[in-house]
């Protein structure tokens, strides 16, 4: 009541002050007349700068340079200019009669991003202790960019890999200093501080993406282990502009099997593949080869010769545009932007297209003198699709030259020819182009916020945001066929009983985050600078699914659930999910000499039982800049800093209400008697353990900052250690108590030990800007404690003195080259012979089994090196840049299908024409051929298949042209830049059987493949 009071009591003499300020400023105009002013902006070399903003003070006049440094606008004599441009020291000039003006801008000792984002407020970088990496998103300007994590790629200490390109999902998973826990190791992300999906946001709305890597995320305690990522959105800056940007571009896969697509040499190697492993029974007889051989020249329905992955796939297209409107005065900031992203995917069929709508809105006002209030909006509304049977990049792995497309008529073929683990064809086409999944999206984050000042120079923030997520998935399939082309005889493909078909799931989630802070800072004596920061958060997550499929469709006309004749199920669930935290934080710096943080958070989690909610986890760190000594003298060292640091952060990866016993639907009990009847009934079905708490990650960093020779050349070192302790997992329980699955508890340590090397280095040759930059990061995963425990998954283990996921395989001694080797041989099975390939017997006792497999230093998951590098050109407007990225010191065991040949009826590559050993070719790189299913001898889970997956890739290659001022100023424009761009056009691998990247910790080669991506465009500001 008494602020609203306030308020009430100032409109008036607010209004008063309003009119007498319009009043004075017009009879000011009256003397004050405007001359026009023109000049050029140059770096202490003479470089031209462009893109300087020329701001006259006190009013929304503005204009920033053009390629060349010059620029040109109308302003009062008497006014000052206002000069700023990001690396260097702002300027201010007053205007007089005299022009052409001049101006030469210092460059910056601490050069870029001299404000970082931290933890609920900004630091200037002099001061910071923290490892903490920025991205600014302009320099991702005109990138096709679908998904904001994809700009993660080549972050120092950050692995990002996109392992699936498919539109609509084609998100990057992200990990920061290695793997710490067994369950989820996915980083906290933050827009604007409120949890969100960065995925979520259009990335043309992104002013910088902030990775806070070691005790600087401590202030998110809780879910912060794996790394803390705070997204900043775009806010309006100084005069009044529109801003119009868009591409358009065409997608092509980047690797493909190198499939057979000769019919005859398929039958006959699929033939000899049979008779290698003991078998006289072949697939196809030497008449049917013959027939066939003959009939291609006449009948290509019939008798075809078809690469599936050529008839399947084709150029995608993707256009992207984006509009907005933003400025600022002292009184109020406001950007609105639009987006809009249509994206055609390179497979045939309806099942690959995706549509994005974006709407921004980023606005503040300053109230009063105390007050400064403000509202963001950020929205997507999407669409995209896939087929019904979403395992099309399987089928295309497992379609056979010999599969016919469509007969003459339009129906679907399959093969006349009878072949082994093929008794219902996968047709590509058919399976892409009947039966669709179509995913809708809407999904808005509404935030208030207010800044008040309090006595005693006290400033109180408090946001509130409400994320609402509403998602529909609908699906529908009708009856599908497939037909003889030789008797017309029709197979069906699905269930004639079921199908047609039709699922919907409605999606209804709503988050609420809250949260307010109080800061204080003061200067004391004129060197002692303070700083003190404690607040408070809520977050609330509530969700609810429902699901409903029907069957009994006369076709596909409609496809609504009413117009289904047979229910088939309904289910539904609602969760909620809370936190509640204090934080706080305190920082002290001497002189910008001595620096001192520490930092606390206080976590309670629903997750938990009463009692073991709450985690406490605090953090310090600690920085010296040496260069501000006295003692200190140096022509070549511009910046010196060390920095410590050393926190607690928290894991809460349980699911919900693991703490208590839940009950299962579905547990039907048997009656006995004669005629046993089954009765619906529910049971505890897991072991719980109430006592589990808080997963802990204790992690220190070390490191050092470095700029030399005028600030041109910047190093960055930091070493780290994380150990994360009380890992929450699944432990297995005896099968004879109860047979239960075992409880989450608080069981294991992971230690991941590391370092990371950045350069930067920028300077300029006459008109000619150049900066290279690179960094490296090492990363040790070890698992250090499992209470004895091994954890088994396929080909791997996870277990003390090894990485998470480590491969555990079978070494391999080369290939048997005589039966005789084989027999002198630990005993393998008995189809073993010559061609095949030679175990190592590890435990000495005469056979080849399980016990021989062996742990190796080498993960499925991550990697042990990451790094990227790449370099920016300026000559005149014109613009050259490069990024690569790359991964190294991690291996892939891809198995199934084309992996491994003839995989239950499916395909082979070509290698295994060529490159397979014989008795006339036994130098040969693979063993005897026989089939992935039945020839198990050759396909044991070894080392011999194990492939090196390291890489380098240019991720972007980008030549731009910005048109002359002189141009512009007679259509009153502002800034065009035109591009065009490539996106992952050249890839450097030993592994050649698909992409790299696309496998990393993956055991198929049927996905959606990675894509080059060539596109053009424009930015144009007005």
């Amino acid at each position: 009541m008494k602020l609203r009071t306030r308020f009430r009591a100032f409109r008036p003499a607010g209004m008063l002050l309003l009119c007498l300020g319009i009043i004075l400023i017009s009879v000011t105009s009256l003397y004050a007349q405007d001359v026009s002013i023109t000049g050029k902006i140059t770096g202490a070399g003479g470089t031209p700068l462009p893109g300087v903003s020329i701001q006259v003070a006190g009013t929304t006049k503005g204009a920033s340079t053009s390629a060349d440094g010059q620029f040109k606008l109308n302003a009062p004599t008497g006014s000052t200019l206002k000069i700023s441009f990001i690396g260097y020291l702002s300027k201010e000039i007053k205007v007089t009669n005299a022009t052409p003006l001049h101006i030469t801008l210092e460059e910056d000792v601490q050069k870029l991003n001299d404000v970082v984002v931290v933890g609920y407020g900004t630091q200037k970088k002099a001061t910071l202790t923290g490892a903490i990496t920025t991205v600014s998103m302009a320099q991702q300007e005109g990138r096709p960019l679908t998904n904001a994590s994809n700009a993660l790629q080549g972050v120092p200490g950050v692995f990002t890999n996109l392992s699936n390109s498919q539109p609509g999902v084609d998100r990057s998973t992200i990990r920061i200093r290695g793997v710490g826990t067994l369950s989820s190791n996915e980083p906290l992300v933050l827009v604007d501080g409120i949890e969100y999906s960065m995925d979520e946001l259009n990335p043309n709305d992104i002013e910088t993406i902030t990775v806070l890597k070691d005790a600087a995320a401590a202030i998110y305690g809780s879910r912060a282990a794996s790394g803390v990522i705070l997204v900043t959105t775009k806010k309006g800056k100084g005069a009044s502009k529109i801003n119009y940007s868009y591409y358009r571009g065409v997608q092509k896969a980047t690797y493909l099997p190198d499939i057979i697509d000769d019919p005859i040499a398929y039958m006959k190697l699929k033939n000899q593949a049979n008779l290698n492993e003991g078998t006289t029974k072949v697939d196809y007889s030497d008449a049917q080869i013959a027939e066939y051989e003959k009939g291609m020249a006449t009948n290509p329905i019939l008798y075809p010769a078809n690469n599936w992955y050529n008839i399947a796939l084709k150029n995608g297209v993707i256009q992207k545009h984006d509009l907005s409107v933003a400025g600022s005065t002292d009184k109020y900031q406001y950007r609105l932007s639009l987006g809009y992203l249509d994206r055609e995917g390179i497979l045939f069929g309806p099942g690959n297209h995706e549509k994005k709508y974006s709407v921004g809105l980023n606005t503040s006002m300053q109230v009063t003198q105390r007050l400064r209030a403000g509202l963001t909006l950020d929205g997507y509304y999407r669409n995209y699709t896939q087929p019904f049977y979403n395992s099309t990049w399987e089928y295309l792995a497992r379609a056979l030259p010999i599969l016919t497309d469509t007969l003459e008529d339009g129906r679907y073929g399959n093969s006349w020819m009878r072949t082994s683990g093929r008794n219902n064809w996968e047709h590509p086409r058919m399976l892409s182009y009947n039966g669709l999944q179509t995913k809708i999206v809407q999904r808005f984050l509404a935030t208030i916020f207010a800044e008040y000042k309090l006595p005693f120079d006290i400033n109180y923030n408090i946001k509130f945001g409400v994320d609402k997520y509403d998602g529909q998935l609908t699906q529908f399939t009708p009856r599908m066929q497939t037909f003889d082309p030789k008797t017309n005889v029709a197979t069906n493909w699905n269930n004639p009983n079921t199908a047609p078909r039709s699922y919907k799931t409605d999606y209804n989630d709503m988050n609420i985050h809250f949260y307010n802070t109080l800061d204080w800072k003061k200067t004391f004596a004129a060197k002692h600078n303070l700083s003190v920061m404690l607040g408070a958060s809520y977050d609330n997550f509530d969700k609810d699914q429902f699901d409903a499929s029907m069957y009994g469709y006369l076709d596909g006309t409609l496809d609504a659930l009413s117009a289904g004749v047979y229910w088939n199920a309904t289910s539904g669930n609602t969760t909620r999910d809370v936190l509640e935290s204090y934080f706080g934080r305190a920082n002290y710096d001497y002189d910008g000499k001595y620096l001192f943080e520490a930092a606390f958070r206080y976590d309670g989690s629903s997750r938990f039982a009463p009692g073991k909610r709450w985690g406490f986890y605090p953090s310090a760190s600690a920085g010296w800049r040496i260069d501000k000594e006295s003692f200190f003298q140096s022509r070549l060292i511009d910046v010196l800093k060390l920095r410590a640091s050393v926190g607690q952060l928290g894991t809460q990866a349980v699911a919900l209400y693991s703490y208590t016993p839940s009950v299962s639907m579905g547990e039907d009990y048997s009656f006995g008697g004669n005629a046993p009847v089954l009765g619906s009934g529910a049971a505890v079905t897991s072991a719980v353990d109430p006592g589990i708490k808080w997963e802990v990650t204790t992690t220190y960093n070390a490191g050092v900052d470095v700029n030399l020779f005028k600030s041109r050349l910047a190093v960055t070192v930091d070493v780290y250690k994380k150990i994360t302790d009380g890992i929450l997992r699944a432990v297995a329980l005896p099968s004879q108590v109860g047979n239960l699955a075992g409880p989450k508890r608080n069981v294991g340590r992971v230690d991941n030990t590391g370092i990371e090397l950045v350069l930067q280095y920028k300077n300029n040759i006459g008109n000619l800007d150049y900066s290279v930059y690179g960094n490296a990061s090492y990363n040790k995963n070890e698992v250090i404690d499992l209470r004895g425990e091994k954890i088994y998954s396929g080909n791997t283990i996870t277990q003390a003195g090894y990485p998470i996921d480590a491969y555990y395989v079978l070494l391999s001694d080369g290939i048997f080259q005589s039966d005789e080797e084989v027999a002198k041989s630990a005993f393998q099975s008995g189809k073993t012979k010559a061609g095949y390939i030679k175990y190592k017997d590890i435990n000495g006792d005469g056979v080849i089994n399980g016990d021989d497999r062996v742990a190796l230093d080498a993960s499925s998951s991550v990697p042990k090196w990451t790094f990227g590098f790449g370099f920016n050109l300026g000559y005149k407007g014109i613009s050259l840049s490069a990024s690569f990225q790359g991964i190294a010191g991690v291996k892939a065991y891809p198995v199934g299908n084309l992996a491994l040949p003839f995989v239950n009826g499916a395909n082979a590559t070509k290698e295994w024409l060529t490159d397979v050993w014989t008795p006339t070719n036994t130098n040969a790189r693979l063993p005897i051929v026989t089939t992935g299913t039945n020839g198990v001898d050759n396909f044991r889970g070894s080392d011999f298949w194990l492939r090196n997956n390291s890489y380098v890739r240019m991720r972007n290659l980008q030549l731009g042209y910005s048109l002359p001022d002189r141009w512009l100023s007679k259509v009153k424009i502002s800034k065009v830049n035109v591009f065009v761009n490539g996106e992952n056009l050249l890839t450097f691998s030993r592994y050649k059987d698909f992409d790299p990247e696309a496998v990393l910790d993956q055991s198929n080669l049927y996905r959606y493949p990675m894509l080059k991506t060539f596109n053009g465009g424009l930015n144009v500001t007005f």
